[in-house]
């Protein structure tokens, strides 16, 4: 298995399947949290836990583009609460998920 461990696998969808938890992915995989972590930072220069983060986030740009609430997206995707995705997505893209899904709809009709 090697150093061909982390091209074997599709990253992007073991994220969801593993409730973008680095334990649970490290589970799914059949190895150690400490192997996935080492292999990680290997390969993508990060944490485990910190690339989950954020393609829960890239996730959470895809449901609100698609319309979802905030609050539907913070649930559905693992969030106790509303107000710690807004947080975490804030700190992230430097504006609230509300303000994102309004800033790319007013740039959807712009463009047409």
């Amino acid at each position: 298995m090697g150093r061909l461990f982390l091209a074997d696998w599709n990253w992007e969808d073991l994220a969801p399947a593993a409730h973008f938890n680095a334990h649970e992915l490290a589970t799914l995989c059949g190895i150690s949290t400490r192997q996935l972590q080492r292999r990680f930072r290997f390969r993508f220069r990060c944490s485990p836990q910190s690339w989950l983060n954020h393609r829960r986030l890239l996730v959470a740009e895809e449901l609100l583009l698609s319309g979802d609430s905030v609050k539907k997206v913070a649930l559905d995707l693992g969030f106790k609460q509303a107000s710690h995705f807004c947080r975490q997505f804030k700190k992230c893209k430097k504006m609230t998920p509300t303000q994102f899904a309004f800033s790319q709809s007013v740039a959807c009709r712009l463009l047409i």
